[in-house]
C-alpha cells in the first residue's frame, strides 16, 4: 500500500504545522488552564482548511480526504498534546464529513459553512447513562409527530456541550424510534444544543481541561425532518460509518501526541547528565527510545492504511468493509495505549521535573486516558469489532 503523499496533501501537512507552531503551541498550556479553546484560533484554522478539510468546496471546506484530515489530527496532537484541540478537530472534522454525506441539503447548507469557520460546533452523542457501547439497550427515544420526531432521553460524557451553546451548533444524536426492532431501530439526526427543552450540565474532568465534557438532557425537543441525517431506523450503521472517520482521527492525534513526547524525550536524554555521561549513552534509556521510536511509526503506518482505506471506499473503489473495520480498530486498539506508555516513560527520564507543570508531559498523560479508558470507543470493543471480522460474529460473546 502507497502511503506517499499527493502535493496537495504535502502542501496541506505543511500549512498546517507552521500555523500551528505560531498560534496553537506557544498557548496549549493556557488551553489547559482557562479551560477554553479561543475562539481566534478556531477562526484561523478555518481560515486555513483545517476544519473544513473533508467539508465539499461548495459548502466553505477544502474537499480534501481522510488522508488530509489525519495529517491535520497528528499535527494538533504534536501541537496540544493536552489532547483538547484535538478532540474538538476531530470530531467537528470526522462527523460533518459524514454530515455532507448523509446529511439533507438543507442541513448541509446551514450547518456546515459555519463549522468550516470554526464559528458553530459539531459532536455527537450516542453514550447514555445505562452504558456507552452497547448502543441498541439505549433509551433515549424519538416519537413522530407528523414530519417531525419528538425526542426524549439523556446523553452522557459528551464532548462539546459548552462550546455549541456558546458558539452555536449542536450534535448528531442517535436514538430509539422503532424498539421492536433493537439496533435497526435507530435514527440518527442533528439537534442544535440551544433547542427548546434541552438541558445541560457540565462534568469536571481530570484532563482535556480545553474542551468541556457533558450531560445533555432531551424533554419533547423538535427534530425537524430536514436535521435526519441518512434513512430513518438506520442510524446504527450510519453512526458505525461515523465513528470510523473519528477513530481514525483519533489515533492520528495519538500518534502525534506520542511523536511530540519523543521528541521532547530525545532532547532531554541528549543533554541531561548523570553519573558523568548524558542519559542517552545508558543503553536503559537509549534502547527504551528506539523501541518506541519503531512502535510510533507502525502506529502511524497502521493510521494511515486506515485513512487510505476510508479515502479509497469514499471514491467508490470495491474495498470490504471489514478490511475497513479492522484497520480503524487497530488503529484505536493500538494508537491511545502506545501513546501513554510513550508519554509516561519520557515522563521517567525527566524524573521529578515531568510531576510538574514546567513540562506538558503530565497534561499529555492526562488527555491521552480519555482514549485509553474508551472515549470514541473502549478497547475492548475494538478487540470485538476484529474478532467479529477476522474469526466470524458466531465467536462473539453475544449474538
Amino acid at each position: 500500500m502507497d502511503f506517499s503523499l499527493s502535493d496537495e496533501e504535502q502542501l496541506f501537512q505543511k500549512t498546517v504545522h507552521d500555523f500551528l507552531k505560531d498560534n496553537l503551541a506557544p498557548i496549549a498550556r493556557d488551553i489547559d488552564n482557562d479551560h477554553r479553546i479561543p475562539e481566534k484560533l478556531l477562526h484561523g484554522m478555518g481560515e486555513i482548511g483545517l476544519l473544513g478539510a473533508t467539508i465539499p468546496e461548495k459548502y466553505g471546506g477544502q474537499g480534501g480526504s481522510i488522508t488530509m484530515a489525519t495529517l491535520g489530527a497528528m499535527e494538533i496532537g504534536a501541537a496540544d498534546p493536552s489532547m483538547a484541540t484535538a478532540v474538538y478537530y476531530l470530531l467537528v472534522t470526522g462527523w460533518s464529513h459524514l454530515a455532507s454525506k448523509l446529511g439533507t441539503e438543507e442541513l448541509r447548507q446551514s450547518l456546515l459553512p459555519k463549522v468550516a469557520a470554526g464559528r458553530e460546533f459539531l459532536g455527537i452523542a450516542t453514550t447514555e447513562p445505562g452504558g456507552g457501547s452497547d448502543l441498541a439497550a439505549m433509551k433515549t427515544n424519538a416519537k413522530r409527530e407528523g414530519k417531525r420526531l419528538i425526542l426524549n432521553g439523556e446523553k452522557i460524557y459528551i464532548s462539546g456541550v459548552s462550546e455549541a451553546k456558546r458558539m452555536g451548533g449542536g450534535h448528531l444524536t442517535l436514538m430509539k424510534t422503532d424498539p421492536s426492532l433493537k439496533h435497526k431501530g435507530l435514527t440518527f439526526a442533528y439537534v442544535p444544543i440551544n433547542s427548546k427543552g434541552i438541558e445541560t450540565t457540565v462534568l469536571e474532568n481530570m484532563g482535556r481541561m480545553g474542551i468541556s465534557t457533558g450531560i445533555v438532557s432531551y424533554r419533547d425537543v423538535d427534530v425537524v425532518k430536514e436535521n435526519i441525517i441518512g434513512e430513518y431506523n438506520r442510524g446504527f450503521f450510519h453512526a458505525m460509518a461515523g465513528f470510523n472517520y473519528a477513530r481514525t482521527l483519533v489515533s492520528a492525534a495519538c500518534v502525534g501526541a506520542a511523536q511530540w513526547a519523543l521528541e521532547v524525550g530525545a532532547e532531554y536524554i541528549k543533554r541531561r547528565s548523570a553519573f558523568g555521561s548524558t542519559l542517552a549513552r545508558y543503553e536503559g534509556v537509549s534502547f527504551e527510545f528506539a523501541d518506541l521510536a519503531v512502535q510510533v511509526e507502525m502506529v502511524r503506518n497502521q493510521v494511515m492504511k486506515a485513512a487510505t482505506l476510508l479515502d479509497a471506499y469514499d471514491s467508490g473503489k470495491n474495498v470490504p468493509m471489514k478490511d475497513i473495520n479492522i484497520a480503524v480498530s487497530a488503529s484505536k486498539l493500538t494508537a491511545p495505549p502506545l501513546a501513554l506508555d510513550t508519554i509516561k516513560k519520557v515522563m521517567m527520564w525527566h524524573g521529578a521535573l515531568s510531576y510538574t507543570k514546567d513540562t506538558y508531559l503530565e497534561m499529555a498523560m492526562r488527555g491521552i486516558l480519555s482514549y485509553v479508558v474508551g472515549a470514541e470507543g473502549a478497547l475492548n470493543i475494538m478487540r470485538l469489532v476484529i474478532v467479529r471480522d477476522l474469526l466470524g460474529p458466531e465467536f462473539l460473546p453475544y449474538r
